[in-house]
């Protein structure tokens, strides 16, 4: 098993998006997900851009073209009072990365980090899934033959949430769609709108 772990996301993007889904960063740009950091940097466009893992390669600067470094110290800091709705989620159930080439990017993904290849899904219209662990986070690397030539890149997450019927009776369905039954059994998801400007494509999950 590997000893790999994520420990933050960066993403870039204006954070008064993000507050208005509940999302407050600390006055250094960091909003706590259980021990991940989501790390904000306003001077970098919307999306994600990189990740900052633990226990691989010092030398390590990209898996297969997402930017990567090791962690050095304690990423975190506090979290400091916010106004209004604060969304409380329990952790990260998966990282997605697109790729033209899912056997290059697992590949890559398991000579960086020791995590092996789960198993492969087919998700219909020639889309394929692969699925890879690092602790308690899925990396589904995605791949479908309408993505371009070229680097694999960090695309999106999906939070676990106590209760995802709460969150989305509070924030309504003009901010996160209603929720669904997801692909896991006993498991219910919904999407943060397009229009809330995340930049970032965001989900939510709970137990039925």
């Amino acid at each position: 098993m590997s000893s790999a772990r994520i420990c933050e996301l960066v993403i870039g993007g204006s954070r008064a998006n993000w507050a208005q889904v509940g999302i407050n960063f600390s006055h250094d740009g960091v909003f706590a997900i259980g021990e991940i950091a989501l790390r904000i940097d306003e001077s970098l466009p919307p999306g994600m851009h990189s990740w900052v893992l633990s226990n691989i390669d010092s030398t390590i600067v990209s898996i297969d073209g997402i930017s990567t470094s090791e962690i050095v110290g304690n990423g975190q800091s506090k979290q400091h009072d916010a106004q209004g709705f604060v969304l409380t989620p329990l952790g990260i159930d998966h990282v997605v990365v697109n790729t033209p080439d899912l056997e290059r990017t697992s590949h890559a993904l398991q000579q960086a980090t020791g995590a092996e290849l789960k198993r492969i899904r087919d998700a219909g219209n020639s889309v394929r899934q692969g699925f890879h662990r690092l602790g308690d986070v899925i990396i589904e690397i995605v791949s479908a033959p309408s993505m371009p030539p070229g680097d694999a890149a960090l695309w999106g997450f999906v939070l676990n949430v106590a209760d995802v019927h709460e969150v989305a009776a509070y924030l309504g369905p003009d901010v996160l769609s209603p929720p669904k039954p997801a692909v896991q059994k006993n498991r219910l998801i919904a999407t943060f709108r397009g229009a809330v400007g995340l930049g970032v494509p965001v989900a939510l999950m709970s137990d039925i």
